[in-house]
């Protein structure tokens, strides 16, 4: 716990509730008119985004071409307690267009299981599998990732979580565009085989969809911060090795990674290519994996305000490279503020029905919900385009109930925990239980 973020927390909120009971009057008709601003800005700013996002990069590649200058691919599968370990590492070696000549796995692992199953195929491919065990190391992510690195040999390192199908010819997609392209970073698109499993993982799937296939495309064709997914992220060595590797100690290691290669002034692409990942199925394992990414945010957050502000990197990164990185790592806190607008909504329905004194009926805009709403429309609508043009089977009207309280409900909850556990908690890994759900047979050789 630290106890400058504990001071800097109760001051706000001090300052807050000080607002709220001598200023109350005032202070509410200052945020309805902050916050009615505030979303605004950041909707037009997404429609704009969400515009670029729609058209894909060429899916067309000149193979014949590539095979001439094909580099060796080290690909890194961090594992712990994983049953499904085997199925990872042999999709890897045997159900990729990829020559096994050039491509190498390192499986980087915690626990006796996972070190039995990757020893086994380190003795069965010696040239292809490297075995890292760690006992007793820094149990998260990034740190582990930061140990295999050191292990690969090739000149390009991906990232591919246990729980991830590749398609047959992401890595070919992934050399071509660090290779022939000018590309330092690149990152797949993230797609979800468990879709049917619940109605959270059915949501997950189409916030996926949307997220990676507009979203995140249109930032990385407009040039702005565009975070890597955690898995599916494809680089040249050398740039990992320039910008310092992973921060050990932070719980999205890959939107932090991001940060600094845009400030070393490389940029994220997008490939037309996708990795097929499981979705948490239950309410509990979501709000774990989603807290561990909020906090993330958080963390880099705190870590990236002096340096975004600090003029050097200011003139480095520009206008836009600031303002779209601070639009993303403010994300948990936007999430708590729509609460905010739906309190003063739910305010000013207490005042038109005499329960409370009048404060918001005296302004003369009284509808401030309009403004958060039309925020998660966008969002909505961005879930629903992108579940389309990945193939998703959605009926958008059935859904809509299951989105709206998954975007108000459950990402609030997640937010707050987050918010609570980088206040008062030490650093911890939530690790999200894979089974391997939802595995279909087109996945591995289509």
């Amino acid at each position: 716990m630290s106890f400058l973020r504990v001071a800097i927390f109760g001051s706000f909120v001090s300052a807050i509730l000080f607002l709220c009971i001598f200023y109350a009057e005032g202070f509410v008709v200052t945020a309805v008119y902050g916050l009615t601003i505030f979303y605004t800005l950041w909707a037009a700013y997404h429609v704009t985004i969400t515009i670029a996002g729609m058209s894909m990069p060429s899916a067309d590649i000149d193979y014949k071409s590539l095979e001439k200058h094909l580099p060796k691919i080290s690909l890194i599968i961090p594992a712990r307690s994983e049953p499904i370990l085997s199925r990872t590492i042999d999709v890897c070696l045997n159900h990729t267009d990829y020559p096994l000549e050039k491509k190498e796995i390192v499986v980087v692992v915690d626990d006796p299981d996972g070190e039995r199953i990757a020893f086994w195929y380190q003795q069965k491919y010696p040239q292809n599998v490297k075995l890292l065990s760690r006992r007793k190391a820094y149990p998260t992510k990034p740190s582990a990732l930061n140990d295999s690195i050191h292990l690969c040999s090739g000149e390009i390192v991906g990232i591919v979580d246990v729980e991830d199908i590749p398609e047959r010819d992401v890595f070919l997609r992934a050399a071509h565009a660090l290779t022939q392209q000018g590309r330092v970073a690149t990152q797949a698109i993230l797609r979800i085989s468990n879709a049917d499993d619940s109605w959270i993982s059915r949501v997950f799937s189409m916030e996926y969809a949307g997220w990676f296939r507009i979203l995140l495309n249109g930032r990385s064709k407009l040039g702005l911060y565009s975070p890597l997914g955690g898995t599916g992220n494809y680089f040249k060595k050398s740039s990992l090795s320039h910008v310092g590797l992973y921060d050990a100690t932070n719980l999205a290691e890959d939107a932090e990674l991001s940060i600094r290669l845009l400030i070393a002034g490389w940029k994220v692409g997008v490939l037309n290519a996708r990795h097929w990942e499981e979705a948490p199925v239950t309410f509990g394992a979501w709000v774990k994996q989603r807290t561990r990414w909020n906090r993330g945010w958080l963390q880099s957050l705190w870590k990236y305000i002096p340096v975004l502000f600090d003029i050097r990197h200011f003139r480095r990164l520009g206008i836009m490279g600031t303002l779209s990185t601070l639009m993303m790592l403010v994300g948990p806190l936007i999430v708590m503020l729509s609460l905010v607008a739906y309190g003063i909504t739910f305010l000013w329905l207490l005042e038109s029905a005499g329960l409370v004194s009048p404060i918001m009926t005296k302004i003369s805009y009284p509808f401030w919900m309009a403004i958060p709403i039309s925020f998660n429309i966008i969002y909505y609508y961005v879930w629903l385009k992108g579940a389309k043009l990945e193939g998703l089977k959605i009926k958008a009207i059935q859904q809509l109930p299951y989105m709206v309280f998954y975007m108000n409900v459950m990402m609030p909850i997640a937010a707050l925990r987050a918010m609570y556990q980088e206040i008062f908690k030490p650093v911890m890994w939530e690790k999200t239980t894979h089974e391997g759900r939802g595995v279909m047979n087109h996945t591995l050789t289509g």
